[in-house]
């Protein structure tokens, strides 16, 4: 009988063994590098720009480690396979952000790089030609696969589509420095943005917020009311994406930004409104007016509906500038409606195109100690 007992306790014992040393799972994800993950995203801190190389390093190095165990059929829970398509969109999502800063001079090519002598990604000598562009490209090329792989990882998911067409539109205006981006690209995200906007019940809502973001690029025409898709994203915004409509999202910041990007988008329609260099029509002032009211109603929202929750927001001071402008534009309809043809119109689109405007936008500004 104790040799039974020994027998079977060896093959327990054995067992155990053999089970230790089975691939890793992606729950460790979650559990180290999930909590860190969105400390990495202020850029204004100098401490966390100088650790940019060693966290991209980790986390490429987990999703390539991670990636290899998927192709390999490692993972079969529901748990792991989701788990992996997390890490997808972390780690695109994280290529991603370093690529904005890096097109919006918030992050030099040094912060980014790993090696300065030969790319991380492009594996090319620093000496080859254009060397910086094409590293650049190469590495958000990597999180344009993990993002695409993410999408269908234990079935189709609409958030993990949403990262993947914001990596594609950062991908091509990334190629084109000179802000063309490809416009069936930039259509795809105007068009996934207003189907999420027509139905919140199906389609994740905070990819309604993230897909607003990508529209931060103000110079590119694309990106304006320049592009006939505009108007039917902006009427959904308008019509669909207003104060206190979004559910619980989760987390904090979502809740005034929200309302926040909707007057984006009206204070930038106005300055379109306001470039065509022409006295405004009858119809153009009732249009001005209803700008000026949707962005009245957005921001009082905010102040009074979420006034401690503005207050918390360390990039408070970028709220503020937009009602600066906001009360400028008060003061030139007022003057318009007083008859003064030559009232000199606000200047709104050297804010819509600068650091501070965007700052509101920039992944952290969401993120910080808000949960998501």
């Amino acid at each position: 009988m104790k040799k039974l007992l020994f027998f079977v306790l060896a093959i327990m014992l054995a067992a155990c063994k053999k089970e230790d040393a089975a691939p890793e799972t992606t729950s460790f994800f979650l559990s180290d590098l999930r909590p860190r993950f969105f400390e990495h995203l202020n850029y204004e801190s100098p401490a966390n720009v100088a650790q940019i190389p060693a966290f991209l390093q980790e986390m490429t190095q987990t999703y390539n480690k991670l990636e290899q165990q998927y192709k390999e059929g490692s993972f079969k829970s529901a748990d792991d396979l989701e788990n992996m398509r997390l890490m997808g969109m972390y780690y695109s999502f994280y290529l991603l952000s370093l690529t904005i800063n890096y097109l919006d001079a918030n992050l030099t090519y040094e912060s980014i790089a790993v090696d300065p002598k030969q790319g991380y990604f492009s594996k090319l000598a620093s000496t080859e030609p254009d060397f910086r562009q094409r590293e650049m490209e190469a590495m958000i090329e990597r999180g344009r696969q993990a993002a695409s792989a993410a999408v269908n990882i234990n079935g189709f998911n609409d958030k993990a589509y949403g990262f993947y067409i914001a990596v594609r539109q950062i991908q091509e205006r990334l190629k084109g420095r000179a802000n063309h981006n490809n416009p069936v690209i930039m259509d795809s995200v105007i068009l996934y943005a207003g189907r999420n906007l027509k139905d919140y019940s199906i389609f994740p809502n905070w990819n309604i917020l993230m897909s607003m973001v990508t529209f931060s690029n103000y110079e590119d025409s694309l990106n304006t009311f320049k592009n006939p898709h505009m108007d039917e994203m902006f009427a959904d915004v308008n019509a669909r994406l207003v104060p206190g409509s979004l559910p619980d999202l989760g987390g904090k910041y979502p809740e005034i930004l929200g309302p926040i990007y909707r007057f984006d988008m009206n204070l930038k329609k106005t300055d379109w409104l306001l470039s065509q260099h022409k006295p405004l029509s009858a119809d153009e002032l009732q249009q001005l007016d209803g700008y000026i009211n949707t962005m009245d109603v957005a921001s009082n929202y905010v102040m009074t509906q979420k006034k401690p929750l503005l207050n918390s927001w360390f990039q408070k001071p970028t709220f503020d500038e937009r009602i600066d402008k906001l009360n400028q534009l008060k003061t030139y309809r007022a003057k318009l409606a007083e008859g003064s043809a030559g009232a000199a119109k606000p200047e709104l689109t050297n804010y819509l195109n600068s650091k501070s405007f965007r700052k509101a936008y920039q992944c952290y500004s969401c993120h910080k100690t808000s949960g998501l």
